[in-house]
């Protein structure tokens, strides 16, 4: 009997092939256990984003706000300081000019006002960062120690009686108006632009987190209601927890932004505000002193210094009833006789101006430096005390409106990462029942 053995090209084919795969790759996430896991890992990777998008949030937004009271608010106000201060030195030293005598409250205000410029200048140079503002300062420091020769000059020549001294102090304030002051103004509206621009970033609504805690809520209702209709429970307690969770963060860091928000609008839009007006204020007050007492210097010259003055005071009565007609105006207690004091101010110089025209400088000068109540010092003196508590009340307002801006943040980066937290624990919980029916 003959056996015939196959050969091996005969074997069939399915006996030496790999078996197929029962289902597809990615069969089970197309399961009801597939897409409850799917859902549970969506919902909790939107917990965890939401968390993280307000934690950004929050985290900028109070960087933001203490670098405007740490770095910009104090550049901007040293900027002011030296815009400031550099008119008081200039009325001061036109003041002590025709006082012939020097009265020493004068000479020491000058001098103040000289050592305050000095120390404005050093402030400001520490925080400034734009290469063209650090030189502009350098210019205003250089020409600031050129008028203090001047001004000198003027002084020793007119201790000694020779009249060039008028020419030198007129040289002196002519560069401090055209030169100094409009580089010191420029310092000083480029940093307050800068403490606006900051403070505006922090009220801006952060749309990116409403929309991912909204997207979380949206998504966490469509879950509950499609594993509601699968597994025939209408209540999850765990996607109820985490809902909740992510409500009471909702409402926590909403409420925080809402008034972290109100607070920056106050410091923007009322104590810097505010703060602008009347530092121009105090500004231009003294620039109307130095006009003032500068037309008993430079004789022939009255009619410009005249005009000059007018317009100042004109400006000022306008600015100050629009500032005190404000609902939000600070401290208007102080500036309540503000009004009454341009009047008396302007008055006073009338009296000036009238004495000049017959040629009675004596008894102009009398008139502008003299101490009764009709006289202009007073009023002046009157006006930029009020001035000086209002800008002081302006800027502590504005400082505390960023402070509580920054402070009701505090605790809100912490707060919302533990409920984002105990949100997606809530989800898992909430699914592991529902996934254990499937074993």
């Amino acid at each position: 009997m003959t056996v015939e053995l196959a050969h091996p090209s005969t074997e069939p084919l399915a006996s030496r092939s790999p078996s197929t795969p029962a289902h597809p790759r990615w069969w089970f996430l197309w399961t009801t256990p597939g897409r409850i896991l799917t859902i549970g890992v969506v919902l909790s990777a939107l917990v965890l984003a939401s968390a993280f998008a307000t934690s950004t949030t929050i985290n900028d937004r109070q960087r933001a706000l203490m670098t405007v009271l740490n770095h910009t608010e104090p550049l901007a106000f040293a900027a002011g300081q030296l815009y400031t201060t550099l008119s008081v030195a200039d009325a001061a030293a036109a003041t002590a000019f025709i006082a012939g005598s020097e009265p020493r409250d004068v000479r020491k205000r000058y001098e103040q006002a000289i050592t305050d410029a000095s120390v404005a200048v050093t402030r400001a140079s520490s925080g400034l960062t734009d290469e063209e503002m650090v030189r502009l300062l350098g210019r205003v420091n250089a020409q600031l120690s050129v008028y203090t020769g001047l001004v000198e000059t003027a002084r020793t020549n007119n201790r000694a009686g020779n009249p060039v001294g008028s020419s030198y102090l007129s040289e002196a304030s002519s560069l401090m108006q055209t030169q100094i002051l409009p580089g010191a103004q420029r310092l000083y509206q480029e940093t307050s632009a800068r403490v606006d621009a900051e403070t505006t970033a922090s009220t801006r609504i952060p749309g990116p987190v409403i929309l991912v805690v909204l997207a979380t809520l949206l998504f966490g209702l469509f879950a509950n209601r499609w594993l509601a209709r699968r597994t025939r429970r209408r209540i999850n307690i765990g996607f109820v927890a985490g809902g909740l969770a992510v409500l009471v963060m909702l409402i926590w860091v909403g409420t925080a932004l809402v008034i972290s928000t109100a607070d920056s609008r106050s410091a923007k839009g009322t104590a810097a505000e505010s703060l602008k007006t009347i530092t121009n204020l105090a500004i231009t007050a003294q620039q109307a002193r130095a006009d003032e007492t500068l037309s008993l210097i430079r004789r022939g010259d009255e009619t410009v210094r005249k005009q000059s003055y007018y317009q100042r005071i004109g400006m000022m009565q306008e600015q100050l009833a629009a500032y005190l007609a404000r609902e939000d105006a600070i401290d208007k207690s102080d500036l309540a006789d503000a009004e009454e004091l341009l009047k008396r101010w302007r008055a006073a110089d009338d009296r000036i101006n009238a004495y000049i025209s017959v040629g009675n400088y004596q008894a102009a000068t009398q008139v502008a430096l003299g101490t009764g109540d009709d006289d202009s010092t007073p009023a002046f003196n009157k006006l930029d005390e009020a001035l000086s508590k209002a800008i002081a009340e302006s800027r502590t307002q504005l400082r505390n409106d960023i402070v509580n801006a920054h402070r009701v943040l505090s605790g809100a980066t912490i707060g919302a990462a533990v409920l984002s937290v105990l949100a997606a624990i809530a989800v898992a919980l909430g699914l592991w029942p529902r996934l254990s029916e499937y074993r």
